[in-house]
């Protein structure tokens, strides 16, 4: 038969679940290789994702059109203003 305790810990385990992914730490890293573009309207730019660098929680990219690696947050990906869309059409692992 399952003790009081056990329940009670339940409670506390789905809160500890909920609040741990939505810890930023937990945020998803785009995948390898998938293509994004800038929702960014100045500049048309195209970026592939090139590795993930979990131990500094950084993203590198390779800009399709200028031919230039650089570093993004992973925050980024997520389709939404100032960050990137997944590339119409492309995709996504």
């Amino acid at each position: 038969p399952k003790s009081k305790s056990c329940s009670k810990n339940s409670g506390s385990v789905a809160v500890f679940r909920y609040l741990w992914e939505m810890h930023p730490s937990a945020q998803q890293y785009p995948p390898v290789g998938s293509r994004w573009q800038d929702r960014d309207r100045r500049a048309k730019r195209t970026v592939q994702v090139v590795r993930i660098d979990p131990a500094k929680r950084r993203v590198r990219i390779h800009c399709l059109e200028t031919d230039v690696l650089s570093w993004a947050k992973p925050e980024r990906f997520n389709g939404k203003s100032g960050g990137y869309q997944p590339l119409p059409g492309a995709k996504r692992r």
